[in-house]
């Protein structure tokens, strides 16, 4: 068994991804760091991971603490490792692009999280996730999964009911909250403890603490800062922060607007993705970093991925939201849900922090995201075309039956004739 002086070996799925090597990065940005990481690529496409593997060396900077190699071979890539990051993409940014689109045909905001592209997003990717996670467990049983692949408590949730590999949600949404109710409180972030309470993508912030002193009443007067996206008479009402992507329940009228008749997000990223790789071809003929990798904005490399592997990598003691098995964290949702909360790591173990109270509008939004996460979920997995049907039924953004139904046509019934 490794010691926390051996070299940790961190495998990342899907490493072939062009924004990998802000992982790299984000890694060796991190002070005072003291055990050597060897941090494994695993992708299809040998030629796009030698590219990838290649900025992200020069992105690290020749660091002594942090060797880059990549193969396309899992059960090589797997072999003795220590944690995984789980960043695959099933479908491609294609797949993704027809999540934010198809939608719009049933009256509903695409979004490959939430709503039908979130169901859409799912059903391609829990099946294929569970055979990586069941590769894990013959491979490297010990090993500590960090999921980030989106819808990533979906997915998160598959793993831990249907495998037993030791699973970890990631998501850098909570730091953003973060920041944007230390701005409207104008108090540094760091100096704040806030209270949070949810699941992945549909978290609150209940409280805010400032050196004993609650400061959510000035959030709640500011949450036009605070909670930028969402109507401030909705935030005063519930005396609470709502966090991303709630408007899309809140507002799901307004989203489709914005997002009627334009490109989708996958689809600039597509033209992103050709551009970067062809940069990265000349970039390491000059062994220069490119410039133009600034345009994907992966923040979440450096606001949660990277710390918490080395929180974990290093046993170090440090505060995160993350998301975990509900266990006894919130009385009032199923012991076996994944919610997203206050977390301490501590000597390599992540231990979820009391939860605190909520309103009991946000504790119902919460119950029927949750019951929609669980049923699709077990839909997915044993193919049960009616626990999809109420699934849907219950997801917080679908309204109809008409809506519920056409998700299933375009989600569900299309790839099974794929």
């Amino acid at each position: 068994m490794k010691s926390s002086s051996d070299p940790a070996k961190i495998v990342v799925l899907g490493g072939s991804g062009v924004a990998t090597p802000d992982l790299a990065a984000a890694l060796v940005s991190i002070p005072n760091r003291r055990r050597l990481i060897h941090l494994v690529l695993h992708g299809r496409s040998e030629e796009k991971l030698a590219r990838v593997a290649g900025i992200a060396r020069i992105l690290a900077g020749g660091d002594a603490l942090l060797e880059i190699s990549y193969t396309t071979d899992l059960e090589a890539a797997l072999d003795q490792a220590d944690f995984i990051l789980n960043q695959i993409r099933v479908g491609g940014l294609e797949a993704r692009a027809f999540d934010e689109s198809f939608p719009h045909e049933l009256g509903l905001p695409g979004e490959e999280t939430v709503g039908p592209g979130g169901f859409a997003n799912a059903s391609r990717t829990i099946p294929v996730v569970l055979e990586y996670a069941r590769k894990i467990e013959q491979i490297c049983p010990e090993a500590c999964l960090l999921t980030f692949a989106n819808p990533s408590s979906l997915v998160q949730y598959a793993i831990t009911r249907y495998t037993k590999v030791k699973a970890i949600g990631l998501c850098d949404g909570p730091v953003t909250i973060s920041q944007n109710v230390a701005r409207a409180v104008q108090v540094p972030v760091q100096e704040l403890v806030i209270d949070y309470v949810g699941m992945h993508h549909f978290g609150w912030v209940t409280g805010v603490w400032h050196h004993g002193r609650d400061l959510l009443p000035e959030a709640i007067a500011h949450c036009e800062v605070a909670s930028p996206d969402v109507d401030p008479a909705i935030v005063r009402a519930l005396g609470v922060i709502p966090g991303l992507y709630l408007n899309y329940v809140f507002h799901p009228e307004h989203m489709l607007a914005k997002k009627m008749g334009k490109r989708t997000r996958a689809e600039e990223l597509l033209e992103l993705q050709s551009e970067l790789l062809s940069e990265y071809e000349g970039a390491l003929a000059q062994g220069k970093a490119p410039e133009g990798l600034a345009k994907r904005k992966a923040r979440w490399y450096q606001a949660i991925i990277a710390p918490v592997m080395i929180a974990l990598a290093e046993e170090r003691t440090q505060r995160f939201y993350l998301n975990v098995i509900n266990q006894q964290v919130n009385a009032w949702l199923p012991a076996e849900a994944i919610v997203e909360t206050a977390c301490l790591v501590e000597k390599g173990r992540v231990q979820p922090l009391a939860a605190p109270a909520a309103p009991a509008m946000v504790r119902a939004l919460v119950q029927s995201n949750c019951a929609y996460e669980m049923l699709a979920v077990e839909a997915i997995v044993e193919r049960n075309r009616a626990k999809a049907l109420q699934a849907l039924l219950v997801n917080p953004i679908i309204h109809t039956y008409a809506q519920a139904a056409g998700t299933l046509e375009k989600a569900w019934e299309k790839q099974e004739r794929s």
